[in-house]
């Protein structure tokens, strides 16, 4: 029975440790306020959503901002020099498809 009760206690142990960032950071489908860390050849960019309607992109040595579209789990990106970029979110990760798909976790 005491090897029951461990088994258990760490196997919960272990489950609730896996959660946990879910739990500390959670993606509840607004992106207002939140900011996104590129991984990957991706680092050291981010974006940051600063309004229902407008963003920052920070990386490769610019600084630029637009507006975006969101429905809950696409959107697009419209840059002021650019033009239009699509992304998807799924779960804390953001996909920018900006010919490379490049990779964004929610910070």
């Amino acid at each position: 029975m005491r090897k029951v009760i461990l088994i258990l206690t760490i196997i919960l142990g272990i489950s609730a440790c896996s959660n946990s960032d879910e739990i500390d950071n959670p993606f509840d489908g607004e992106l207002f306020n939140t900011i996104w860390l590129g991984i990957g050849d991706d680092e050291g960019e981010s974006y940051t959503f600063l309004s229902d309607s407008d963003f920052k992109y920070v990386g490769e040595g610019t600084i630029e901002s637009g507006t975006y579209t969101f429905n809950g789990s696409s959107g697009v990106f419209t840059f002021s020099s650019s033009g239009d970029i699509s992304f998807k979110i799924e779960g804390k990760k953001m996909t920018v498809e900006d010919g490379s798909s490049s990779i964004f976790i929610k910070n």
